[in-house]
């Protein structure tokens, strides 16, 4: 399991959660590190490899981690596209200060191009789809063929494409865009996310035959990174190996 602890008690906002030149030499490192063990989980593939992030109820820290993710692997170089497919609640262009313009559902309901609705070099190799207009029919929209041809369509421009998604116990959306992905991420939290809700996440992933590659862990301090793995009968729980990022440096 990949452990990255963020220190809440300093209530850091959006953007400086974000990885920019200025970030302390742990925390880049670490997400390098998560970098590298996404690439070795992957499969070649001649087209984009699609990695979708979610977690098992809001605020766990996956679009901050969704993002970090998207600006490391542009960072090597690769040719990165960082999309909103959280139609319901979408925050990239918040965190990323950008525009809320047309994006996924204005392309789906063929309200826009998607060359026009790409915002493009946000940084160097990083490119953004915001999530568009909130409309009232997200898992619709996300079993349409349009929506499977945008995926399609940025697999065939970019190296990577990253997902941002709801989470995956609360509405079905996850799932639905599970079907498009080369591999998942679960994001969870210390003393937020439970037992309970990390099994119906990875249960919920399972039925839909999701290929799980990794869950990254948030909010683990220093003592607890050690010799850090969940104890259970579930083999999913001991993934990977313990880290932790700390931004109080």
């Amino acid at each position: 399991m990949l452990n990255i602890k963020f220190n809440d008690t300093t209530k850091p906002t959006h953007n400086e959660r974000i990885l920019l030149n200025t970030n302390d030499f742990d925390t880049v490192e670490t997400f390098k590190s998560i970098r590298t063990n996404i690439r070795f989980s992957l499969p070649k593939s001649d087209g984009g490899k699609v990695i979708c992030v979610t977690s098992s109820f809001p605020g766990e820290g996956k679009t901050t981690t969704v993002i970090n993710l998207a600006i490391t692997h542009a960072q090597m170089g690769a040719k990165v596209i960082l999309v909103d497919c959280d139609l319901r609640k979408s925050t990239i262009h918040k965190y990323l200060k950008l525009k809320r313009q047309e994006g996924v559902t204005d392309i789906v309901c063929g309200f826009a191009e998607l060359e026009n609705a790409i915002q493009k070099n946000v940084q160097p190799n990083f490119d953004v789809l915001t999530a568009g207009e909130i409309p009232p029919n997200p898992a619709e929209l996300l079993e349409t063929d349009a929506f499977a041809e945008l995926l399609e369509g940025l697999k065939a421009k970019y190296d990577y494409v990253f997902i941002d998604t709801p989470p995956a116990p609360i509405v079905t959306d996850t799932v639905l865009i599970t079907r498009h992905c080369t591999g998942a991420i679960v994001v969870v939290k210390e003393n937020v996310t439970t037992y309970d809700l990390l099994d119906e996440t990875m249960s919920t992933l399972k039925k839909a035959s999701a290929k799980v590659i990794g869950i990254i862990m948030l909010g683990v301090t220093s003592k607890e990174k050690k010799n850090r793995y969940y104890k259970n009968k579930s083999s999913y729980y001991t993934y990977g190996y313990a880290q932790s990022v700390d931004n109080n440096k």
